[in-house]
């Protein structure tokens, strides 16, 4: 029979390190919330910027729209971020 070899770590260290992982990992993954509203805002931007380049015809509703989608973005993010 083949004898069970423990891990080189204690038990208590490595259950502190795996937590901080954890919390680690928890705080690089951003929120869906966070990521829809940043989304939000890139779309805003990106549709003028389109329109300078002309991929997409220059018109006042497009622009509105560009106009509307970051404001919306940055007031959600805003809140989710807890500043407002």
């Amino acid at each position: 029979m083949t004898t069970i070899t423990q891990n080189y770590m204690p038990n208590a260290i490595r259950t502190g390190f795996l937590r901080n992982q954890d919390d680690l990992i928890e705080k690089l993954i951003p929120r869906r919330c966070m990521v829809v509203s940043v989304g939000m805002i890139l779309t805003g931007a990106i549709i003028p910027a389109l329109m300078v380049f002309m991929l997409l015809p220059v018109s006042l509703p497009l622009g509105f729209v560009g106009f509307a989608l970051v404001a919306v973005g940055g007031t959600l993010a805003l809140v989710y971020c807890g500043e407002i």
